[in-house]
């Protein structure tokens, strides 16, 4: 059988002679059968000869950028100091092209930027491991006495807000003749008043009113 270069080294030869697509094509398959290039390719390579393409082998393909140990040291270690680093800072720091950071943080050290999620506020180590010993603590105790221990406990969550009060568009909305003046308004801002919420949960079905028996119940057997 005939290797690529060689089928291709014959086609070069049919294009000289003024031979086209087709021809070069059924030729193949007359000497190599199932095994010959298949019409697109054949196409291809007699459209790059006749535009002057003088090798028979494929043009050199672009793969992943060469990197070697130390770079890679280096980015990792300039991560362990900031994770905020743009892929353009770590080339300028680095001295390597862009296309090679993006290279090396995806494919090799896996590494994908996140942008940090909102959370309303932050608790040290010290109050994680007391909130994990009260957690501990009602987990003992529910494991004791069932569900009657959820029937007289109530959770209480508060958080303080700013006092705030946007109105909808459709509320600014004024009847005004063609040719008037657009409205305006100031961007609402948030004052200095703050305001407590305090917002409660127990184990009652929805939309059960709290009277002064369930609370007089609840206070006489304290969680």
């Amino acid at each position: 059988m005939f290797t690529k270069q060689e089928e291709r080294s014959w086609i070069k030869i049919e294009v000289a002679r003024g031979r086209s697509a087709q021809n070069c094509y059924q030729g193949l398959r007359e000497a190599c059968g199932d095994a010959a290039l298949p019409y697109r390719t054949v196409a291809r390579w007699v459209k790059l000869f006749r535009e002057g393409w003088d090798a028979i082998q494929d043009s050199h393909r672009s793969g992943p950028p060469h990197v070697d140990n130390q770079t890679i040291q280096l980015l990792a270690s300039l991560l362990d100091v900031d994770r905020r680093w743009t892929a353009w800072e770590l080339a300028a720091e680095v001295g390597v092209c862009h296309k090679t950071v993006l290279h090396i943080l995806h494919d090799i050290l896996v590494y994908r930027k996140i942008a940090a999620r909102w959370v309303p506020n932050t608790i040290s180590e010290v109050q994680q491991w007391q909130r994990y010993a009260i957690a501990r603590d009602l987990l003992d105790q529910y494991q004791k006495e069932g569900d009657d221990f959820l029937g007289r406990t109530v959770t209480l969550d508060e958080s303080w807000a700013r006092s705030y009060g946007p109105h909808l568009k459709r509320q600014s909305n004024e009847w005004k003749h063609p040719g008037s003046p657009r409205p305006k308004k100031v961007r609402p801002t948030q004052g200095n008043m703050k305001a407590m919420f305090t917002v409660a949960y127990d184990t009652a079905p929805h939309c059960t009113s709290t009277t002064d028996s369930k609370r007089c119940v609840l206070l006489q057997f304290p969680a």
